[in-house]
């Protein structure tokens, strides 16, 4: 950790504001993190702790899901000071509600102002905190913005902007979780039969000119509207592609399970 920490603090030292160098820190872990749910499909059923996150994430240099990306990013802001608060939001999607709060998230309150930092959702990453009732922000993934609107699910929306205008991504009430939740969000992530992310494999990243995701069958990149999609006929394929955006011990477990865990 004193290692991981002593690079971070050369990112964050590059700012003076404070919102600069959390964002800061937010595209230093999208560049070396992915959003992966290797854990889930191989069955590792370790509860979420510090020691877990720092071994599978700073030592093993694995990638993670919203409950280990946004949990390291927790532990990490609350080491150099920030008084960060964990809390969980509702996922929205086409089809409604996706199983409730199981999206961990990461808030933070300045002079009255509330920001989201969220560092866990793959090729959805803002890469800098919103403020709640501030300025939208652009990143390689898209224009977002955090709202106040009464839901089933929360009473603060984070939106992103697309053809059809403001979409709803997810919704929470601004309310403070123990570390012990990210557990249970784990346990439903990986057994629940609504969860999207036990059935198939997922590799995505928000990346400094555009964005890309990996599955079993295909993999897609995003630039400035432009969409790339490239369809496996095998394994192998899959695995050539997974080599060339993944770090060694990503593609590692990746390869075990496509050949053993199965």
């Amino acid at each position: 950790m004193e290692t991981f920490l002593h690079e971070i603090k050369k990112v964050q030292d590059q700012f003076t504001n404070e919102i600069d160098q959390i964002a800061a820190i937010q595209r230093y872990f999208a560049h070396i993190f992915a959003f992966e749910n290797l854990d889930v499909l191989l069955g590792n059923e370790e509860p979420i702790t510090e020691p877990f996150l720092l071994d599978k994430m700073v030592q093993q240099k694995r990638g993670g899901l919203c409950y280990e990306l946004n949990g390291l990013m927790h532990l990490v802001l609350r080491e150099l000071g920030y008084p960060v608060t964990l809390s969980a939001a509702t996922v929205w999607s086409d089809n409604g509600w996706i199983m409730d709060k199981t999206h961990t998230i990461n808030l933070y309150q300045k002079k009255n102002h509330l920001y989201l930092i969220d560092s866990g959702s793959g090729n959805n990453l803002t890469l800098q905190p919103l403020q709640l009732g501030g300025s939208e922000v652009t990143s390689p993934a898209g224009t977002f913005r955090l709202r106040r609107r009464e839901t089933e699910r929360g009473s603060i929306v984070s939106e992103k902007l697309s053809t059809d205008g403001w979409t709803l991504r997810y919704a929470f009430y601004p309310v403070s979780v123990g570390w012990d939740d990210l557990t249970r969000i784990k346990y439903l992530i990986h057994h629940h039969p609504d969860s999207p992310f036990n059935k198939k494999l997922l590799f995505a990243k928000t990346m400094e000119d555009g964005t890309m995701s990996i599955t079993n069958d295909r993999y897609r990149y995003n630039k400035k509207g432009k969409t790339e999609t490239i369809t496996f006929n095998d394994n192998a394929e899959l695995l050539t592609m997974l080599k060339k955006f993944a770090n060694k011990s990503v593609y590692d477990t990746a390869n075990n399970y496509v050949t053993n865990g199965r």
